[in-house]
């Protein structure tokens, strides 16, 4: 369903006409920035056949004088809109899922299944954000007196729920990794996370990070899911001024989650949980270590190699310290990625929408384990 509706941006005046494609999450928002001032304006719903919010402009009338003249704004919160298209008045996002669904010989009912299991991932969320909170703060018997769940109930809930986010392509990386995780003998590994009192607390950051975020990271998720191409022509309707960060902030969560495959790899190659190649190498010096070399101990295990696909010390740098700008023109993110910001690289805001999600899902992955190691 597209709703049609016209705007004028609250510093300029320039009006536009929005054609919003409804997506199925709810709370669901899509935002531009105003050809005109550069002002971010945000069009989205709370609720299903709630108020429009619109943030950055105001709705307005326009008289069928006017009507053709007004400059077109196509915006979807679920798909990504092809960049030529944007101000075309007859383009729909969704015909390009309907063409790739068709390419790829994907089955209508399977595709709609997926649909309608990815829009439960936001409401279940709120049950698990409570019993998290309570699990990192107070711990496990609070857990239970609060929530009504014990620990194993809990994990089962968590696990459901992550689940929701990575059926499709990505559950052949995570049965990779499980096959590791159940190829070894954790005892003793498994002892060093129970005793670890921060892990709880890692993994509700984590979640609460891309949570507060999720409804900005949907337009290319579906496309995640089936293994489609998403083009260098495609822009994610997103407020990069509240996205820019989040990339970072999950960077450095997931690499405190590496010590799990690195304890893995460890065992894998025969020698103790804490025992690395390197004589005198110990858990205590890898933790010290800088993040952007926490994945050399097991980059080369071919089924856990996909764990660092997304994970890049200069997209970090470049975001987490401000250093970037988003170019509405290219659609392009423009960071500085070295000491001072004098090194200069290019992103596209469609590939950092996926790399966020990529590192989440890696970030999940690496959280279920940790939770099943405290079963």
């Amino acid at each position: 369903m597209t709703f049609s509706f016209f705007i004028e941006c609250e510093d300029c005046g320039k009006e536009y006409r929005i054609r919003y494609g409804l997506g199925n999450n709810y709370p669901q928002s899509a935002s531009f920035q105003c050809d005109n001032c550069s002002k971010n304006i945000e069009i989205g719903f709370e609720k299903f056949k709630g108020n429009t919010i619109i943030n950055g402009a105001k709705r307005i009338e326009v008289d069928d004088s006017k009507y053709s003249k007004v400059t077109v704004q196509n915006l979807h919160p679920e798909i990504p809109t092809h960049s030529d298209a944007k101000n075309n008045p007859y383009y729909f996002q969704t015909t390009n899922v309907f063409q790739n669904a068709f390419r790829n010989n994907l089955d209508k009912e399977k595709f709609k299944k997926e649909q309608q299991k990815l829009s439960t991932f936001n409401g279940k969320w709120i049950k698990i954000e409570k019993a998290l909170r309570i699990l990192s703060t107070k711990g496990e018997i609070k857990l239970r007196e609060v929530s009504g769940l014990n620990f194993r109930e809990f994990v089962n809930l968590f696990n459901e729920w992550l689940w929701i986010f990575i059926s499709g392509k990505l559950e052949d990386d995570y049965d990779k990794i499980c096959d590791e995780y159940n190829s070894v003998d954790l005892t003793e590994a498994k002892q060093f996370i129970k005793n670890d009192e921060k892990i709880y607390k890692r993994i509700y950051e984590l979640c609460n990070t891309y949570m507060k975020e999720s409804h900005q990271f949907q337009s290319t998720i579906l496309y995640q899911k089936f293994g489609w191409e998403i083009t260098n022509d495609m822009t994610a309707n997103v407020n990069w001024d509240e996205i820019c960060t989040v990339y970072g902030d999950l960077y450095e969560i997931v690499g405190d989650l590496f010590i799990i495959p690195t304890m893995i790899n460890n065992l894998k190659n025969g020698r103790n949980y804490d025992e690395f190649q390197s004589d005198g190498f110990t858990l205590a010096k890898y933790i010290q270590i800088d993040k952007a070399n926490r994945a050399k101990n097991f980059e080369n295990n071919e089924n856990m190699a996909f764990l660092t696909d997304s994970y890049f010390s200069w997209l970090r740098n470049g975001t987490h310290h401000k250093n970037s700008f988003f170019n509405t023109e290219t659609n392009e993110i423009e960071l500085g990625t070295s000491k001072g910001g004098t090194v200069q690289k290019k992103i596209l805001l469609t590939e950092y929408v996926k790399r966020t999600n990529e590192l989440f899902f890696v970030g999940l992955v690496l959280s279920s384990l940790a939770l099943s190691m405290n079963k």
